[in-house]
């Protein structure tokens, strides 16, 4: 059928659990607005559209964009005042609009979490749309319209979450290295075309992981979960990631170069046993083991250093265990090798 494509797209959602989103964001819109209505305060839909700003899927992603609408917000209110001052003082009212917004959309530019304040300066500065109010009445308004929307966009991220964002950290984390292992203990070598393709997609999944770890560390400060005196593990986490990923691709340009060769049954083990370190790894963050025992990596890597024809092979295979050591140290256990 010629719309069985078009339905298909329409109920995937519903199948696959896709929906929760857009219910937390629906009843943090209705709660929002129903709170600015019991509050009689003017234009209550501006609540309504600060929580479709900084809604997230998680609490620690919509802290995060609800504390820069709140600063960004409070910073276009002051410059914005000052705008409103230079009026009484005689400035032509566009001349110093101008003069405001364009100062902030440069400085916003510069911190994207200013990014809410030439708009915040530009609603204060044009605040003839509420009849009875003062700029410095227009201002607190906005202000407490935008603490009601992140507040309430904040309990409901938190209590009805569609994941936390350290568990969905952890397990994007571990599909990462599941695949660079995967892709390491491959008997056969991708094309150089396709090679690239691949190391790009993983770049690219580096940086949603990083995006994730920021909310995954901004989640266990506001909860204080895990080490108070730890600052930052899940970025730490995403660093040594990335780090492997270095150490993997360098290694697959070694073992490129040992095809056809005499040594390339001897480097093939090194990747055997460097692929069986990073899955065991990934398997460790995703919970489903400890983690690895590294003996067998740190044996291959400090016999390619005593073996002339396999010298290539010491420092990748030597930073990819350190690596894998520091790792292994911020998931909280040590193995025989690291001791």
């Amino acid at each position: 059928m010629i719309g069985a494509p078009a339905l298909q797209r329409l109920t995937d959602p519903w199948r696959h659990g896709r929906w929760r989103p857009g219910v937390q964001l629906a009843a943090a819109v209705a709660i929002a607005w129903g709170v600015a209505v019991v509050l009689h305060l003017p234009e209550s839909f501006w609540a309504v559209m600060s929580v479709l700003i900084v809604m997230r899927p998680s609490a620690g992603s919509t802290l995060d964009a609800g504390w820069n609408r709140v600063r960004g917000t409070a910073a276009g209110a002051l410059c914005g005042l000052a705008g409103v001052w230079m009026q009484h003082h005689g400035t032509p009212a566009l001349a110093s609009t101008l003069a405001v917004v364009m100062l902030l959309s440069f400085a916003s530019a510069a911190a994207p979490g200013l990014r809410s304040a030439p708009v915040a300066a530009l609603i204060i500065l044009s605040a003839g749309g509420i009849p009875g109010q003062s700029a410095l009445q227009v201002a607190l308004l906005r202000m407490a319209q935008i603490g009601i929307g992140v507040g309430v966009a904040l309990a409901v991220s938190t209590v009805v979450s569609e994941y936390h964002a350290d568990a969905r950290f952890d397990e994007s984390c571990a599909a990462l290295l599941h695949g660079i292992a995967k892709r390491m203990v491959a008997a056969r070598q991708p094309a150089d075309a396709e090679a690239e393709r691949i190391h790009s997609g993983t770049r690219v999944a580096l940086g949603r992981l990083a995006v994730l770890a920021d909310g995954a560390d901004l989640e266990a400060r506001w909860w204080r979960r895990g080490d108070a005196t730890a600052r930052g593990p899940y970025r730490d986490k995403a660093r040594l990631a990335a780090r492997i990923f270095q150490d993997a691709v360098v290694l697959d340009r070694v073992f490129r170069q040992a095809r056809d060769t005499a040594a390339e049954a001897t480097w093939r083990e090194a990747a055997q046993a460097a692929g069986t370190a990073i899955a065991g790894m990934a398997d460790a963050l995703a919970g489903r083991s400890t983690p690895p025992d590294l003996d067998g990596l740190g044996r291959c890597a400090q016999a390619s250093r005593s073996v002339p024809s396999n010298a290539l092979l010491a420092a990748p295979l030597s930073l990819l265990f350190d690596d894998l050591r520091r790792l292994q140290h911020v998931l909280g256990a040590r193995s025989p090798s690291s001791a």
